[in-house]
């Protein structure tokens, strides 16, 4: 799909996602879904969420008075959502200045709508949701490799009967790319949500290939979290990306040397 048919089909919109808009779209939208989604998911992901993390922005439907708080999470999600929905013009200025975002109360309170247009129209995704996102360009590789994983574990059997035990409804799997090392697994309600973080700088000037391994790795010691978490059996193994170099051992041992190391200052 071309930046003219998408745009074309987001001035459609009028501007703001919600729930009429949407349904709007999802009309016009027909065997072009896929594609649609695939566009919008980049312009997403082009934005950059981490630059705004923090800012302090409003939503039209918070009651008078009431100051904004600072974007993050699901908040933070949807109104990159909804800057995409504003149009080309709003959107390029945005990415060129997150600030701008703080001069103006948005719609971003339905706008995830947006985001599972391809869902509404040809059903619901696998069990294994990804979002992956970072300070820079480097992590795009890492991402694209988590994404072809998560497919990767939807359609296996093996791993389709893992999380059957589980009893819930989906995990998802939030990775951010930044300084820290960790994460956590919330496991309330049908919903999973492991949301860790990775040093960015083992990304750096690195090519896909190792990218790809990282995130299979990543995604490995996620997978034993949520295992721990849920008192699941142990996972199958984790499908390894088509364009990632093997598996580093030195890995493995760094990592039961860290787990080792906490289990020593507990």
């Amino acid at each position: 799909m071309t930046d003219e048919e998408f745009w074309a089909l987001i001035r459609s919109l009028g501007g703001v996602a919600d729930e009429r808009t949407v349904a709007r779209l999802c009309g016009e939208l027909g065997d072009r879904a896929a594609a649609f989604q695939q566009r919008l998911d980049e312009m997403v992901r082009a934005l950059d969420g981490s630059r705004f993390l923090g800012l302090p922005v409003g939503d039209v439907s918070d009651p008078p008075g009431v100051e904004p708080l600072p974007l993050t999470g699901t908040a933070l999600e949807n109104l990159l959502l909804a800057v995409v929905a504003a149009g080309p013009d709003v959107y390029g200025s945005v990415r060129a200045e997150p600030a701008v975002v703080k001069t103006r109360r948005w719609s971003f309170s339905e706008a995830d709508r947006l985001g599972r247009v391809f869902e509404r129209i040809v059903g619901p995704p696998g069990w294994c949701r990804p979002l992956v996102f970072g300070s820079t360009g480097h992590w795009l590789s890492y991402a694209d490799a988590v994404h072809e994983i998560a497919t990767a574990l939807d359609a296996r059997d093996d791993w389709r009967s893992w999380w059957a035990a589980a009893g819930r409804e989906r995990l998802e799997l939030v990775i951010e790319l930044t300084d820290d090392d960790g994460g956590t697994v919330r496991t309330g309600g049908r919903i999973v949500r492991a949301d860790f973080r990775f040093p960015l700088q083992r990304l750096l000037h690195r090519p896909p290939g190792v990218a790809a391994r990282l995130a299979a790795e990543d995604v490995t010691r996620i997978m034993r979290a949520v295992t721990a978490k849920l008192r699941l059996p142990a996972p199958p193994a984790t499908p390894w990306p088509a364009n990632a170099e093997p598996e580093d051992p030195r890995s493995a041992d760094r990592a039961a040397r860290l787990k080792e190391l906490r289990r020593k200052h507990r």
